[in-house]
């Protein structure tokens, strides 16, 4: 492993996610700014780099990627339906928490850290492997969102009036369908798989906008890091543990059982390690279930990118 590009790859992200920390402590931002410039990296800059990385891909290998897709699916969507019925049983993450819990596992932060991470170290098509993993995850995201409703509707109600059921489903299926980060990787596929070529001109001005991707989706993590109060227990130390090694760990065997061969794999397993997800810690505070160890998880798992990186790419190698 050349540990002189490891260095190169992270050490960017540190600096900025320590600008954004140290931003959000001096109060240069307020809550509607930083939320201003999460929008901006994850509604507009991000789908856009998402969306040129996929048609980058060749045609014939991104029709080679069935078994990865699936395996991805099923290292998401499968672990968070699985680990939430764990959870449930437990009394003290009953309800909202343990779902809460079960997307710490499920979901990782790769659309932020994605393509500042791998790009520097794997190359340019790593935005590729970005798009399908963020894919994935914004499979899980409207069904963790119709159980968190579901949680939240007062007693009985939701039981009781079939038309409350279906409104929640709609309601979850409609915040997923409406999010950028899920479209823009699936109309770059689209477009490959229809062998529509993307004008030069087109890829260029997209390209424009998602090259603030890296650089705002990090320093609005700091932001949000400095938000909160840090605090170390158990249940945060479980949790950061088990968003590093669980989900890596079940997208290996799953590789191993679908005989997955592709060279996208090894990059989809760096992205199963890397910290949860920010969407965590905001339907956190939303529901009012984890907020203090989800945001605490946040931190202590980011921090532990200058482990888990270097670690998963030596092992998958």
């Amino acid at each position: 492993m050349n540990v002189r590009g490891l260095i190169g790859a992270l050490l960017p992200v540190f600096f900025v996610l320590a600008l954004g920390y140290f931003a959000g402590k001096r109060h240069s931002f307020d809550a509607h700014q930083a939320a201003g410039l999460s929008k901006l990296a994850l509604s507009f800059a991000l789908p856009a780099s998402l969306f040129v990385g996929m048609t980058e891909i060749p045609r014939e290998l991104l029709v080679e990627q069935g078994r990865l897709v699936l395996a991805l699916i099923l290292a998401h969507s499968g672990l968070f339906l699985v680990a939430w019925l764990v959870f449930r049983r437990f009394q003290s993450l009953a309800g909202a928490p343990s779902i809460i819990c079960a997307l710490m596992l499920a979901t990782s932060a790769t659309p932020v850290f994605g393509i500042a991470v791998l790009r520097p170290l794997l190359g340019d098509t790593s935005a590729g492997t970005v798009g399908l993993v963020a894919l994935a995850i914004n499979l899980v995201v409207p069904l963790a969102i119709i159980l968190l409703e579901s949680t939240s509707a007062p007693t009985g109600v939701a039981a009781a009036v079939p038309s409350s059921r279906r409104a929640l489903v709609l309601s979850g299926l409609e915040s997923g369908l409406q999010s950028p980060l899920l479209w823009g990787p699936v109309l770059g596929i689209v477009a490959v798989l229809a062998g529509l070529a993307i004008p030069q001109d087109v890829a260029g001005c997209l390209e424009m906008i998602g090259s603030a991707t890296s650089g705002v989706a990090v320093f609005t993590v700091g932001l949000t890091l400095a938000a909160h109060a840090f605090r170390l227990s158990r249940v945060v130390v479980l949790s950061t543990l088990g968003r590093i090694t669980v989900q890596t760990m079940v997208l290996f065997a799953l590789l191993k059982l679908l005989h997955v061969q592709s060279p996208f794999a090894r990059e989809a397993l760096v992205c199963c390690s890397f910290p949860l997800a920010t969407i965590v810690v905001l339907l956190a505070a939303k529901y009012k279930a984890m907020e203090g160890e989800s945001a605490s998880a946040l931190l202590l798992s980011t921090l532990c990118l200058a482990v888990t990186v270097p670690l998963v790419m030596a092992i998958s190698r």
